[in-house]
């Protein structure tokens, strides 16, 4: 998936930092507090997305990157649980590049 969200978003003029599991994610957010955006799965391993972004928002303080949910997981509860752990949006899979592309310029404000 990441492969993907790279070819996806390599037009978009931006670094891409991958993670591979939640904690990783957390601690490269830790070193490299400046993101512009985050994109995170629900289901992830070691840390899940909702525990990811519970802990960038609250222990890290990290509330002005948007962050975007993209998950399977795509149940009304699920997204409102997403967006309670400090997400700005959410995408359910499968989805399009132009989907994905409309959700992060939506997150970014950009669209």
């Amino acid at each position: 998936m990441r492969q993907l969200y790279g070819a996806v978003l390599s037009g978009e003029e931006t670094e891409l930092v991958y993670a591979e599991n939640g904690a990783e994610a957390l601690d490269t957010a830790t070193q490299t507090p400046d993101f512009d955006l985050f994109i995170v799965d629900i289901n992830m391993p070691q840390m899940d997305g909702l525990e990811f972004l519970r802990r960038l928002r609250g222990e890290l303080g990290l509330t002005d990157a948007p962050a975007l949910v993209v998950s399977t997981e795509g149940e009304e509860q699920d997204q409102a649980a997403a967006l309670e752990a400090g997400a700005t949006g959410y995408l359910k899979k499968p989805w399009t590049p132009p989907d994905l592309l409309a959700a992060v310029r939506r997150v970014q404000g950009t669209e």
